[in-house]
């Protein structure tokens, strides 16, 4: 299973360095996004990667594609209430991931210095890896990253692995060459 790989893959470097800070309430998202670029750039060979664009707006993109995927799940979880059929909500979160995995690509597209990072992201989803394939790779991703939040000792770690785990996958739907489907 590909998000095995990946996980697996992402636990063992991240066994070799430090757990970044966590960002505020206010700006989680530009710390990580400074920590992606680290990661991106060890990835890759030198200069295949634009110098960190301080001028982006990390927490904007992150704000949007996380409001977006609540929306989502909102706008499924609401009649879903309201009808009181509340043992269908799971589908509000499979609607928040079925948003999500159109954005997954986002935040490393950002790095990349592509123009049109949203439009781009769902490009690669919808060319490269496909709908079910991709909610089969992110759901154990993501509930590696949720269930880790638990963890009394470095609630983070898993979280990272995650993030990391989605770089890996980055690179692979990346490549010209290599159709990303299994």
């Amino acid at each position: 299973m590909r998000a095995l790989r990946y996980l697996c893959r992402a636990h063992q470097e991240l066994a070799r360095q430090p757990l970044p800070p966590a960002g505020s309430w206010r700006q989680p998202f530009d710390p990580g996004a400074r920590w992606m670029h680290q990661q991106l750039r060890r990835l890759r060979p030198s200069g295949c990667l634009p110098p960190f664009d301080v001028y982006i707006r990390y927490d904007r993109y992150g704000w949007l594609k996380y409001g977006l995927c609540l929306l989502a799940a909102a706008l499924v979880a609401a009649p879903l209430l309201a009808a009181g059929h509340g043992a269908w909500l799971p589908l509000a979160g499979l609607a928040f991931y079925l948003a999500e995995i159109h954005l997954l690509f986002v935040f490393p597209l950002l790095l990349d210095g592509h123009p049109r990072p949203l439009r781009r992201s769902a490009a690669l989803l919808h060319r490269r890896v496909g709908v079910g394939p991709a909610l089969l790779t992110v759901l154990p991703i993501a509930a590696h990253m949720l269930l880790g939040l638990l963890r009394p000792r470095r609630p983070l770690l898993h979280w990272y692995a995650g993030c990391l785990a989605v770089l890996y996958w980055y690179e692979d739907v990346r490549k010209p060459t290599h159709a990303a489907r299994p």
